[in-house]
């Protein structure tokens, strides 16, 4: 990249805190070497033999158990120290890997990844309270901006070596995710302080993120708006998932036995959008109210996914597509989160987070045995243009709902609302 536009755009992720910067290294070297779970779904077709459906349900099931630690890592780490919730669960989680390096293929090594992802799931939350209680309310979005900027900084080059060394050397690719992640941890253990947030007294917040006393349903039932995004997530997360699911299946139908790295090409091109384009938009979004990037972004998102309802054998298309939906991704990936810490007490953000995030995974991958299932009888441009549909059905929930949370948050629509 050119230094102007390096000095320009990457200027703007100055002065934040040091573990904020660490955080953003260690997530880097866990991307470079995430190169199991981009290629997971063709592991399950191509490696083990499992058709749309099956996927699907197995898919659905590993959602199914992943929920409740999600949803107990949120309450630990509102309750214990985040850091060693996050080193804790990263190291368990983390030696599955190796343990998957050196075992042949089978549906063992599907179990075992799946066991990993638990532990996975229990350290998020934690990890995603961490960088709010790190950072001030002006600071969040950059701070939330950045972390998203590494992990597909790191993901640039990962899913084509991913799709590489997929069809002879799968094992290497497991010690290589192992090895990445296991160094991430230790950078963490090493470089980052726990920061409790009720701690912060110097820190500046808005009205509606200060402490309260009280269980997480009364906390929903003060801020019923929620129920609301809750559906709005999940059905979010049924079209995003299809990055993962719809999309790799559908590559591998259309370009038989190089699928998996014509699907290594279109995440690497993910990533290479996310590095450019993250800087870019969290800059010249910044006045922007966070709702309202959600919204432009889920647009994006359906808009890119339905280029696939006319994918043939021109790739071209795959990656026009791509590129629309990574804009929609970076709309949603740098407000999403910011969105909800604002809204919710600094006492509850772990469980708030979980519980958000935990909803939306489990309506999105129980939505992909749905998904497998139509497949398995329709052709996948018809299936793509159901997507198509149900995109255009959350929009319309979405203009509802932003008009709703201008009522309920009317303080954070007025420029420098804050309270210390």
């Amino acid at each position: 990249m050119p230094m102007g536009f390096l000095k320009k755009h990457f200027s703007m992720y100055s002065h934040l805190p040091r573990e904020i910067y660490v955080l953003a290294f260690g997530k880097v070297m866990t991307s470079m070497g995430a190169l199991i779970w981009p290629m997971l779904t063709l592991i399950m077709s191509e490696k083990l033999g499992l058709n749309g459906q099956t996927i699907g349900l197995y898919m659905m099931m590993f959602s199914m158990f992943m929920g409740p630690f999600y949803l107990l890592g949120g309450k630990m780490a509102d309750k214990y120290n985040k850091k060693h919730i996050i080193v804790t669960f990263d190291l368990i989680g983390n030696s599955l890997y190796f343990v998957c390096a050196v075992l042949p293929m089978s549906m063992t090594t599907l179990y075992l990844l799946a066991i990993a992802s638990l532990f996975q799931a229990m350290e998020q939350p934690a990890y995603d309270a961490l960088i709010a209680d790190l950072t001030t309310y002006k600071d969040r979005e950059r701070a939330y901006s950045l972390n998203y900027l590494s992990m597909n900084l790191g993901l640039v080059l990962a899913p084509t070596i991913g799709g590489i060394l997929f069809n002879n050397y799968l094992s290497l690719s497991f010690f290589i995710n192992g090895l990445a992640d296991i160094s991430s941890t230790l950078l963490l253990l090493v470089f980052i302080k726990n920061v409790k947030a009720n701690n912060q007294d110097t820190k500046t917040m808005n009205e509606y993120e200060k402490g309260e006393t009280g269980s997480i349903f009364k906390v929903f039932s003060e801020r019923k708006l929620f129920f609301l995004l809750f559906v709005i997530s999940g059905i979010a997360a049924l079209i995003y998932n299809q990055f993962n699911f719809l999309m790799p299946l559908h590559i591998e139908e259309v370009f038989h036995g190089s699928g998996a790295f014509k699907f290594g090409i279109l995440t690497s091109i993910n990533a290479v959008v996310v590095v450019i384009g993250t800087p870019i938009f969290t800059q010249k979004l910044s006045g922007v109210i966070d709702i309202r990037i959600m919204y432009f972004g889920q647009l994006l998102e359906s808009l890119g996914l339905a280029f696939f309802i006319f994918l043939n054998h021109y790739f071209i298309i795959a990656i026009v597509g791509m590129i629309l939906f990574t804009i929609g991704e970076i709309f949603g990936s740098i407000s999403k989160t910011p969105y909800l810490t604002k809204r919710i007490p600094d006492t509850h953000r772990g469980r708030v987070l979980s519980i958000t995030n935990s909803f939306a995974g489990l309506i999105g991958v129980l939505s992909n045995y749905v998904i497998g299932t139509l497949i398995d009888y329709y052709p996948f441009r018809t299936v793509w243009v159901m997507i198509a549909v149900i995109g255009l059905f959350l929009i319309i929930l979405y203009s509802i709902y932003l008009r709703l949370d201008k009522k309920v948050y009317s303080g954070l629509y007025e420029k420098n609302k804050v309270v210390t």
